[in-house]
């Protein structure tokens, strides 16, 4: 699956190695600026190896603790998770996230379900593929059992005081910009999901319902309105229309 994708591209190391060997023992030309084979490697190079340098900076200090873990029917696996400082989002856009315990190496995109107000960041992911699997069986490690007296979801809240499982770790990088951000510029929205494709949709939703309230209650004087003058742009989406379309599986 994603592993012998990910790792059989990775060979692209050895081609590289091989045209360097390659254009140094060129028989046509023994001056080395005349050369060339590093020129056209250099630029592609020195392009992954900026991107690499600033995923693991970015996430070295992007490393989120685990809040709440819940796995839902379908295969589905939900986590809160702490913000981490200076993380600024918008409903609709998605973060790398990457696993140690499953592949230190391996980052996988995935929409934000939780909204801006929340004072958490969600994400919900269907187990599909291997990585996807590996993670859920990870976590499914520290949920705890279904009481009696609880829903039939097996989950686990983190909470001070409590008896703290040990929790894999997690780092993210992001957020990234997708076309559903840019919601706000409507009135109205036709939100149509397919499946777990509704994530990104449910953060917008969120979102509109948390800005419909806080005008309304702006409206009623129920909190101050801001500084005069305040440039800030007003909420333009005043209805949304959000159509969830499942099947069952067999």
């Amino acid at each position: 699956g994603f592993n012998a994708f990910w790792y059989s591209h990775h060979l692209f190391v050895i081609v590289y190695v091989l045209f360097i060997v390659h254009g140094y023992y060129l028989y046509l030309s023994k001056k080395w600026y005349k050369k060339t084979t590093w020129m056209y490697l250099a630029v592609p190079i020195i392009l992954y190896a900026c991107e690499r340098l600033i995923r693991a900076f970015r996430s070295g200090y992007k490393t989120v603790r685990i809040l709440q873990v819940a796995v839902y029917p379908g295969n589905v696996l939900a986590l809160q998770m702490s913000i981490p400082q200076g993380f600024k989002y918008t409903s609709g856009q998605y973060i790398f996230v990457n696993c140690a315990a499953v592949s230190p190496f391996q980052w996988h995109p995935f929409s934000i379900t939780s909204a801006p107000g929340d004072d958490y960041l969600s994400i919900h992911i269907r187990t599909l593929g291997d990585w996807t699997s590996q993670l859920k069986t990870v976590f499914s490690k520290v949920c705890q059992p279904p009481c009696s007296d609880q829903s039939d979801l097996p989950r686990t809240d983190i909470a001070p005081g409590n008896n703290i499982p040990r929790m894999p770790r997690l780092l993210i990088d992001g957020p990234y910009g997708a076309p559903a951000q840019d919601y706000k510029l409507y009135d109205v929205l036709l939100l149509v999901g397919l499946g777990i494709g509704a994530t990104p949709l449910i953060s917008i939703v969120k979102d509109v319902l948390n800005n419909i309230k806080q005008q309304r209650e702006i409206e009623e004087g129920m909190v101050e309105s801001g500084v005069k003058g305040n440039k800030r742009k007003p909420f333009a989406t005043s209805r949304a229309y959000f159509y969830w379309v499942t099947r069952e599986q067999a």
